[in-house]
């Protein structure tokens, strides 16, 4: 298919709607001028210093597709599985990406776009719980660009020529689109705002119950899909524009212990403006613990909600410490 040079495109326009494909020949891209990633943690993902509240600001060249790690970074990842490699073998499940950084970055359409390039996760998800972080490295923008699940059924590369939202076209994966839009089976709907460079998006995939979620820079965005039980699925990105490109930040995986089904019922009653591991007088092991390993469930980001939107007064200085005896009560008086 015929192509312009990328220096000669016309800077992108971001719309935001829910198409489920694009009729145009090819997808433009920012100037190299334009392009700048950067790479850093989530709020309290490294499990070594956990109280860290500012990502990083480490900066890589996209064009080259240089990695982009931050010793700080790296020092507390932890990754239990990567971007699948394309080989002989799964050449229809791993869709046309370059992967870089030991496996934890993918980028997309490295010159030019002509189609649709997708990448899957190198391990299924079954049972208990999974939680994955993915850090939108480039500018975001195009046809799609999309995060979710899918089957061993999916077949990555069926979109390649074609501008298209891949993650839920069938009914075999469900995507979330930087436009804010939950897929499957073509169909869509509104579910959050759109995201950009640099957000972390966080997924998590509740096998035990079923459900799919997401979080955006933190924040719950509530359950996008339900009725999950008893299949695997593998984590899936795609993207339609060129030069684009998404990075690993964590991946967890736990099983459904009676541990976990408590933290998610003591992050119900206690209100969502009040972080649990401040609001619980907790011995220091087990809050270190669960900061450790459940920070991205129990915390809440109230002070960076409030810098980004900019629109009223913000305080946090109203937690307080309270009993287990003590939620219920908060929860009612607070509703």
């Amino acid at each position: 298919m015929a192509s312009e040079p990328t220096q000669n495109r016309k800077r992108p326009h971001r719309e935001l709607v829910c198409d489920s494909s694009s009729s145009s020949d090819e997808e433009t891209d920012p100037t190299p001028s334009q392009i700048r990633r950067t790479s850093g943690l989530p709020h309290g993902f490294n499990t070594s210093t956990s109280s860290s509240s500012s990502h990083c600001q480490g900066s890589g060249s996209a064009e080259d597709n240089n990695c982009s790690l931050c010793g700080a970074e790296e020092a507390g990842a932890d990754i239990e599985w990567k971007w699948e490699s394309a080989t002989v073998d799964n050449a229809r499940r791993v869709g046309p990406s370059n992967i870089k950084c030991n496996n934890r970055e993918v980028w997309f359409h490295r010159d030019y776009s002509c189609g649709t390039a997708a990448a899957r996760g190198s391990v299924p998800l079954n049972d208990g719980q999974h939680y994955w972080e993915i850090k939108m490295i480039s500018p975001v923008y195009g046809t799609d660009m999309m995060i979710g699940v899918g089957t061993e059924d999916v077949d990555l590369n069926r979109c390649r020529h074609k501008f298209c939202s891949l993650l839920g076209q069938d009914s075999n994966s469900w995507g979330l689109s930087y436009t804010g839009c939950i897929q499957h089976k073509g169909q869509t709907n509104v579910y959050c705002s759109k995201f950009g460079q640099n957000a972390v998006i966080g997924v998590h995939l509740d096998m035990w119950s079923g459900t799919l979620s997401f979080y955006k820079d933190r924040q719950p965005l509530g359950t996008a899909v339900r009725g999950l039980q008893g299949k695997k699925l593998y984590p899936m990105v795609c993207s339609t524009a060129a030069r684009t490109g998404m990075k690993i930040m964590k991946t967890q995986s736990f099983p459904s212990t009676l541990q976990f089904l408590c933290c998610q019922t003591l992050r119900k009653y206690i209100p969502q403006h009040m972080k649990v591991l401040s609001a619980l007088d907790l011995p220091p092991g087990l809050r270190n613990f669960l900061q450790d390993n459940l920070s991205w469930l129990l915390d809440t980001n109230v002070e960076s909600n409030c810098h980004k939107e900019a629109i009223g007064t913000c305080t946090t200085g109203t937690q307080t410490n309270l009993t287990f005896n003590e939620i219920r009560f908060v929860r009612d008086t607070s509703s």
